[in-house]
């Protein structure tokens, strides 16, 4: 186990894969999609992220595990290796938090995919070759936030 002060004394489980949170409830009004970008909110329960508001940039926490529909419960990956994933990024691209909230492989600047002036730049990881099938891509995950346009 290992002990994150980012994430307020929550305990990781550290596997041969990844590290994950303990499965959290969706209460963003929203299905999540796998590799959905999420925070957790004052609650304990996960959220969105939206790059343009300074405090859930700053508490990107980690990824979605699965896919899971609004007041379903899914665990968050927050380092190393979430596979089998669909993204549009080829390997060795890095990820970023889109506008949307879901991943981009575009690194965000002013007048690209809607971001502005003041919005932040969260990498999330890189598209990696899955390791039982190279055909498939997994994301490595290593969250930060890059700075702010």
């Amino acid at each position: 186990m290992t002990y994150n002060p980012r994430l307020k004394g929550e305990i990781l489980t550290v596997g041969a894969v990844s590290s994950e949170l303990p499965e959290r409830v969706n209460d963003s009004g929203v299905s999540l999609n796998k590799t959905d970008p999420v925070r957790l909110d004052a609650s304990g329960n996960i959220q969105k992220i939206d790059p343009s508001v300074e405090v859930q940039a700053l508490a990107c926490i980690g990824v979605a595990k699965s896919s899971v529909a609004n007041g379903s419960s899914t665990a968050i990956v927050s380092q190393g290796r979430l596979e089998d994933v669909t993204t549009a990024g080829t390997f060795g691209d890095p990820l970023y938090v889109s506008k949307t909230g879901g991943l981009t492989n575009v690194k965000p600047s002013i007048g690209v995919g809607g971001f502005v002036e003041g919005d932040f730049v969260i990498f999330v990881g890189i598209v990696a070759k899955n390791q039982a099938n190279p055909l498939l891509k997994d994301l490595m995950v290593n969250v930060r936030v890059v700075g702010q346009l």
